[in-house]
């Protein structure tokens, strides 16, 4: 079989209904929800079936829904497909799913850490108000000399001509004024702060405390980290990579061009994202994706022809 690897999607992808039809079937994720739940006192279940949608995007319960969905998908993958996965990576938040797959995190500690993960990001975008857009077109280099001059930050690079810039809001408006006189495409997205930039660093002090009350395992498959695209090695590589990513780039591109060619990657969790960013960045590689009852069939019957 070719090597199979893994990837968690982050803030974003969420919508309701997410996870409901493995939430009916399996009393796996079940329970997977009623421990996030009894851990952080919020009813996930409510938020990610129920809503309403700008319940669920508030960042304090979104991280905690998407977290929750994605390690049920993973568990319900493991049910009807047990396998060790060659490699795992997430994006930003995703990260944390991919180390509780490889086996670093328990899933009490999981939902803990990013519980406070998720209340000390939303306090520093209400000290530090900020935004996000992704310019569109246009590769890192060329990014990086079009914000020369702006108190603007590259907090994404999501694919060879999709980045993404943060920036305080009104650094943003001015930004947006310069793109839209020299016709430089971009979009501005629905985040409620300039994530993945310096505007988080009271967020990453923050967790720095928190983090060191976690016990990390060593994990059982390789991990790739958002921080620098790399692989993480061990407990105190894992602290530092999740502390780093708060206030640095997510490298999804270096991450995917470290997978091995002509792999499987199977995204696990709401939507497709990762998928289209992977499919433009390495082309040799075969996405697939489980987010419900149809994607898990058609990603098991391509699985068990490959075996």
């Amino acid at each position: 079989m070719k090597t199979i690897g893994i990837v968690f999607p982050g803030q974003g992808s969420q919508y309701i209904g997410m996870g409901k039809e493995f939430f009916d079937i399996y009393p796996e994720v079940k329970k997977i929800f009623d421990i996030g739940s009894n851990i952080t006192g919020i009813d996930l279940a409510k938020i990610c079936f129920e809503g309403p949608l700008e319940t669920l995007t508030e960042t304090s319960n979104c991280q905690l829904a998407m977290f929750a969905v994605n390690i049920s998908v993973f568990t319900v993958l493991q049910q009807e497909f047990p396998f060790i996965p060659d490699f795992s990576a997430g994006h930003s938040l995703g990260e944390y799913s991919a180390l509780f797959s490889a086996g670093c995190l328990s899933i009490k500690d999981a939902f803990t850490i990013v519980q406070k993960r998720a209340g000390f990001m939303k306090d520093s975008a209400i000290e530090n108000p900020g935004s996000m857009l992704a310019i569109l077109g246009k590769d890192e280099n060329q990014v990086r000399q079009i914000i020369e001059g702006f108190n603007i930050e590259i907090s994404n690079i999501n694919s060879l001509n999709q980045i993404v810039v943060g920036g305080r809001n009104q650094d943003i408006k001015n930004f947006t004024d310069f793109l839209t006189q020299n016709n430089i495409k971009y979009i501005l997205l629905k985040v409620s702060g300039a994530f993945h930039t310096s505007l988080m660093a009271e967020a990453k002090e923050k967790l720095e405390k928190e983090i060191e009350k976690i016990q990390f395992k060593t994990s059982l498959f390789p991990v790739y980290t958002n921080f620098n695209g790399e692989i993480l090695k061990d407990k105190y590589n894992i602290k530092q990579a999740l502390l780093e990513q708060i206030i640095n780039p997510v490298q999804w591109v270096k991450i995917v061009k470290s997978f091995p060619s002509e792999s499987i990657v199977i995204e696990l969790g709401p939507k497709k994202v990762l998928s289209g960013l992977i499919n433009k960045i390495s082309p040799e590689i075969k996405t697939l994706n489980i987010e419900d009852k149809k994607t898990l069939e058609q990603t098991l019957n391509f699985l068990k022809g490959e075996k």
